[in-house]
C-alpha cells in the first residue's frame, strides 16, 4: 500500500489498497485487484474527508469481476 496522505489505515485493510492520495478534488483510494467498495463494483473511492474515506474502506468487499480476475493472474488489462 502506498499512502501519500496522513490517513492511518487499520492493518487489516492495508492489503485491499494500492494507493491513497489527496488532491484538490479530495481523497482518492485505488483498490487492489480483488476488491471493490459499492454495489456498482467501483474499484476507486473518492471522498472529501478522511473520515469518509475510512468508512468506505471498511465497506470494501471481495471482487471477482473479469478485470480483477485477470489482474490477479498477472494478465495485462
Amino acid at each position: 500500500m502506498l499512502n501519500l496522505t496522513k490517513i492511518k489505515v487499520p492493518k487489516k485493510y492495508e492489503d485491499r489498497i494500492e494507493t491513497i492520495e489527496h488532491d484538490e478534488d479530495g481523497y482518492w483510494v485505488y483498490l487492489n485487484y480483488g476488491w471493490y467498495w459499492d454495489d456498482h463494483g467501483l474499484h476507486t473511492i473518492v471522498e472529501d474527508t478522511q473520515a469518509a474515506i475510512l468508512r468506505r474502506i471498511r465497506e470494501t468487499k471481495p471482487c471477482n469481476c473479469e478485470r480483477c480476475m485477470k489482474g490477479l493472474q498477472g494478465v495485462e488489462i
